[in-house]
């Protein structure tokens, strides 16, 4: 059941119903903790689903509230690829905050191995800290290709450009 209405959720926002799919992955989240527990790795998944709309609709604290419980989770189990996902989404959040440090930071936690491309779209999730190039203006983002880079400055220049005038 838990399942189903994460899917219907990730079907909803990709027809632009951002209400609704708030409303499943909420649904989603209350089904999975009711039978698998908070802690489950199942459950962090839809923290992270909703954090990502939250995210999205730019209601950062409610995102932020479920990015800390989707960490606390994957600290301790799931995928090492899901947690660098996850700690580069509070990095999104961060930067979208003006806490540019506290992005670069939280990022750099997974280091040496597993640090994820800060293009949200890129499958590469979990990556050498040596290997990835930063943003040379802010140094809040790191990238695993220049095309990753390129196409997530469309997004990042809000942000990054807040210290480039700051400068």
């Amino acid at each position: 059941m838990g399942v189903a209405l994460q899917n219907g959720a990730l079907q909803l926002e990709s027809q632009g119903d951002l209400a609704g799919a708030e409303q499943a992955c909420l649904q989603a989240i209350q089904v999975k903790e009711a039978g698998l527990g908070a802690n489950a790795v199942s459950t962090a998944l839809s923290y992270n689903s909703l954090d990502e709309l939250l995210l999205t609709m730019e209601r950062l604290d409610q995102a932020e509230h479920y990015l800390m419980k989707a960490l606390e989770v994957r600290s301790q189990a799931g995928p090492a690829a899901d947690l660098a996902v996850t700690r580069d989404n509070l990095g999104r959040l961060y930067e979208m905050k003006g806490a540019l440090n506290a992005a670069r930071e939280i990022r750099e936690q997974g280091a040496p191995d597993n640090v994820s491309c800060s293009n949200f779209n890129c499958s590469r999730t979990s990556n050498r800290l040596s290997d990835l190039s930063r943003c040379s203006v802010c140094k809040a983002t790191l990238y695993c290709l220049r095309t990753c880079q390129s196409v997530d400055w469309k997004r990042h220049k809000k942000y990054c450009s807040r210290v480039a005038a700051a400068a």
